[in-house]
């Protein structure tokens, strides 16, 4: 029968000549049992891929010497792999004992353990030896392993086990094992229920990349502009076991160039086609038949300018160009989003000239309030571009522009007055009617300070009958005064006096001395803010 365990020595079979019948029958059932078992057994139930093994040359210990034994090593390798295991092809190993000019099987030294866990990217390295080998006068073998964790120079398993063609003893001997291949097939059925699978799992394959500094510039490219990445390893290889260092990225190839600084540098013009690229650092064992790769980082091609968008509300919308006095809402939108390196909000007169502007890093606000005023101070009426202009962090730009007035002009209000006996007819006619008004309000009195009439109204034209100062009131030939009020929608404003304007419809001359009006009075228009 198979003797192994994980720690304590083989023990070795007794002598036939001490067994007793009903041992010998116990034991051949056993085996028989062992027969119809399935073999080899699998790894438990797991998705994820284990980590790969190391297993290095067994040494054969012999009485006239130690040699390595490559073709148990071979099979030893086969068992495992064809078990679950991922296990590095024995060339690969072969190569870093001679790159490294290891002459020793059997063991490794932390140095070497280290090394190998880093160059053949291993967590786990198989040592052992094989011992008792032989083919008479009856076939037997034992075997010894270790496996040690590279990261820490750690034994986390052994095994140690024997059998000989003694153990397993059939009726008539059919089907007894007679030769050492039959019995590494029984051995190997008691290895892999030893094998540590869970603790196998729980370990992280090896990485030979280790990152000290990544530069990618820039992240955002347009098409045919030069992508730039410079990255520092800390990781120092000897001459023969330098690999070679790539970067990849759009599915290309670029070769590294180590600078004199120790970085490693490469550069190359972005592709026509819109998206993101990731690049990944590889490095390549030719004499290990091995690549490690890492992720760097990743770039955004983006040849597309953004789709922006204006829309202007005034105190006045309508189908035509927005109107406002001291409140203007400017909503800039993308349609499709992303982000932005800038923005600039810039005002434009009839000219063409820039009257006022702003800068500002970063994506554009959601409404913006302009109050009519420019770089220099508060702009007149007119009409004026708002021009608003975006750029990516690609560099792509794009420039939008909308017209709008701005009208702080006073409402025109034309009068025009007719006698009719004791009456005077006024009409009131509004020179632009662009702007609607909000109202408008006529006071008339005499000279004496009596109200004669106050009239108001929201439309124009309009007509004010106004009755003369009565000789019964004894106030025949009194001169009449009065202010006419009139303020647009937008909050224009104008205040008339009309004290002229009566003298004249009543048939007299204006006033000619300063001294005569009242104090406060013009005979002009009055603007009021």
């Amino acid at each position: 029968m198979v003797t192994g365990m994980s720690v304590n020595p083989a023990i070795t079979a007794s002598s036939r000549k001490h067994r007793r019948p009903w041992l010998l029958c116990g034991g051949v059932l056993t085996i028989s049992l062992m027969l119809v078992l399935s073999w080899p057994a699998p790894p438990p139930a797991a998705a994820a891929p284990l980590p790969p093994v190391a297993v290095f040359p067994l040494q054969e210990l012999k009485r006239d010497g130690s040699d390595v034994n490559l073709e148990f090593t071979n099979w030893l390798a086969q068992t495992l792999a064809a078990a679950g295991n991922e296990i590095i092809d024995q060339r690969t190993v072969i190569n870093f004992m001679a790159f490294n000019r290891i002459r020793t099987a059997g063991y490794l030294e932390s140095f070497y353990l280290h090394r190998a866990g880093e160059e053949l990217g291993v967590p786990l390295v198989l040592l052992g030896t094989v011992s008792q080998l032989r083919e008479q006068p009856l076939p037997s073998l034992g075997l010894t392993l270790q496996l040690v964790r590279t990261s820490d120079a750690r034994t986390i398993w052994s095994y140690v086990g024997h059998l000989s063609a003694a153990d397993v003893r059939r009726p008539l001997a059919v089907g007894e094992p007679g030769s050492v291949a039959e019995l590494r097939a029984l051995l190997a059925r008691d290895l892999l229920e030893q094998w540590p699978w869970a603790q196998i799992r729980e370990l992280r394959r090896a990485s030979m990349i280790h990152l000290d500094s990544v530069l990618l510039q820039p992240q955002y490219v347009r098409p045919g502009e030069e992508v730039q990445v410079q990255v520092r390893l800390r990781s120092e290889w000897l001459p023969h076991s330098a690999p070679r260092i790539f970067f990849l990225a759009d599915d290309q190839v670029h070769a590294a160039v180590r600078h004199q600084d120790g970085s490693y540098r490469a550069s190359w013009p972005a592709g026509d086609k819109d998206g993101r690229f990731p690049v990944n650092l590889m490095l390549e064992w030719t004499h290990y038949n091995r690549r490690e790769t890492a992720a760097l980082g990743a770039y955004l091609v983006d040849g597309s300018p953004p789709l922006l968008t204006l829309e202007l509300k005034g105190e006045i919308n309508g189908d035509e160009t927005p109107m406002f006095r001291n409140r203007l809402l400017i909503q800039p939108r993308l349609l499709v989003p992303k982000p932005l390196a800038k923005w600039r909000l810039s005002f434009e007169d009839e000219s063409g000239h820039t009257v006022g502007s702003m800068e500002q890093p970063g994506n554009l606000p959601e409404v913006l309030v302009w109050q009519g005023m420019g770089n220099e101070g508060r702009l007149y009426s007119g009409t004026y571009q708002v021009v608003v202009e975006v750029q990516d962090l690609a560099g792509n730009r794009q420039r939008v522009s909308q017209p709008v007035e701005l009208q702080r002009s006073t409402p025109g209000v034309a009068l025009s007055a007719a006698r009719e006996e004791q009456e005077i007819m006024v009409d009131l006619r509004q020179h632009d009617g662009r702007v609607p008004l909000d109202f408008w309000r006529l006071e008339t009195w005499t000279r004496e300070g009596r109200l004669l009439k106050t009239a108001e109204g929201r439309e124009l034209p309009a007509r004010v009958e106004l009755a003369l100062p009565s000789a019964e009131a004894g106030e025949a030939g009194a001169e009449i005064q009065g202010r006419l009020v009139v303020r647009d929608v937008l909050g224009n404003q104008s205040r008339r006096d009309l004290n002229d304007f009566f003298r004249t419809a009543a048939g007299r001359p204006p006033a000619q001395e300063a001294e005569e009006q009242p104090a406060g009075m013009s005979e002009s228009w009055v603007d009021e803010f």
